[in-house]
């Protein structure tokens, strides 16, 4: 474990959480000191120029902080892994030591019960990496800069429990338009009316109301987007070569870590319209509808994302493409409502000597490899 890594975290987080409420913001050509509980700008200008000045996450090189499922096999014990699936789902089968959360509980318990710092990773569970991404954008943007959602969720972990396979489909192939829609216009920014008094601490307020939200209200299926693609104002997260090869018609074409930042584009996005965000694999998609839901867009995800309509072109293409093969393993689960088995170390020493003898053996990925990616 890295201990300086550490050290920095929980300076910085502490710093985000206990802050005070003097800051400086540039609306306009205006610099204005904003001291003691006064704001005398609009909230989501607050909260921009603190999510900046605070390494503006979503455009870093860390987004989307995914992690393999055989990375967290590897590191068994050393990471905090919360399983925020429904809870006879993890009593039927989780990871050992997973502990079972909602979504609404988990900044509660990372501040009051234990001490987030000492843990190399924090890592959500869901059934297939969509909610789990959600979530754990949110924490990254509050400043858990150890949070990682496990990619492609448990369906990567235990092939009885492959949620993903089924979602794949080439169904729209032959209904992608080709031709760029250029953006263009300026729109303001949605209004925040949380009430905090700085940046941070509406930072904070917008942290819980985001995990408040059920998930399932966020999600667009494709079969909707095809149908209803006009009422959406619709954000493709693909570099510009790859969105020319076909998108869903209407959609306009943002590169990720760039363009959706207060300093580029992100006041092209209109305030008062549905936002559908999309990528590969709804995972992408998934932590940058926190970041926009954050500051006030009504923000949704395509869930499974371009892997739900065109898997063949992606397949074809290389281009992040789910394959159960390479995907999906068979590492054991603990069933119960308990997050350990006192049995199960047997089974992981019996497990990780059969991957080494075998053809597929687990590898401890390099730290670039566990953070960030284009998922």
């Amino acid at each position: 474990m890295n201990i300086n890594r550490n050290i920095i975290f929980s300076i910085l987080l502490s710093m985000l959480l206990f802050s005070s409420c003097t800051e400086s913001y540039s609306p306009g050509e205006d610099i204005k000191i904003v001291p003691g509980d006064t704001i005398t700008v609009p909230e989501t200008e607050a909260l921009l120029r603190f999510i900046n000045n605070s390494g503006d996450y979503i455009n870093s090189k860390y987004s989307p902080s995914l992690v393999r499922s055989s990375v967290i096999f590897d590191e068994l014990g050393a990471n905090l892994i919360l399983d925020i699936r429904k809870k006879e789902d993890y009593v039927a089968g989780h990871i050992n030591g997973a502990v079972h959360k909602d979504r609404s509980e988990i900044m509660d318990y990372l501040e009051n019960e234990i001490a987030p710092s000492i843990y190399d990773k924090i890592v959500i569970v869901c059934k297939n990496g969509q909610s789990s991404a959600y979530v754990a954008s949110v924490l990254r943007l509050v400043g858990y800069s150890n949070a990682f959602s496990m990619s492609y969720g448990m369906s990567a972990w235990n092939k009885s429990l492959d949620n993903w396979s089924p979602k794949i489909s080439s169904k729209y192939t032959n209904k992608l338009e080709q031709k760029t829609n250029p953006v263009e216009g300026m729109h303001p920014y949605p209004q925040l009316a949380t009430g905090e008094r700085c940046g941070a601490e509406i930072l904070q307020a917008r942290g819980r109301t985001l995990l408040n939200t059920p998930f399932a209200k966020l999600k667009i299926s494709a079969d909707r987007v095809f149908k209803e693609y006009e009422d959406f104002y619709i954000i493709n997260l693909w570099p510009e070569d790859r969105y020319k090869v076909g998108h869903i018609p209407g959609a306009y074409q943002y590169t990720p870590r760039k363009d959706i930042n207060s300093k580029t584009l992100l006041n092209t996005i209109p305030s008062d319209k549905k936002i559908l965000v999309y990528g590969y694999t709804g995972q992408s998609s998934a932590f940058m509808t926190a970041y926009l839901r954050l500051l006030g867009y009504n923000a949704f995800t395509l869930p499974f994302g371009a892997n739900s309509f065109m898997y063949n072109t992606l397949k074809l293409r290389n281009w992040h493409a789910f394959v159960s093969a390479d995907a999906v393993n068979d590492f054991p689960l603990v069933k119960g409502d308990k997050p350990s088995d006192d049995s199960f170390k047997q089974k992981i020493n019996s497990t990780q000597q059969r991957a080494k003898e075998s053809k597929k053996p687990i590898i401890r990925r390099k730290k670039k490899e566990v953070e960030g990616g284009c998922s």
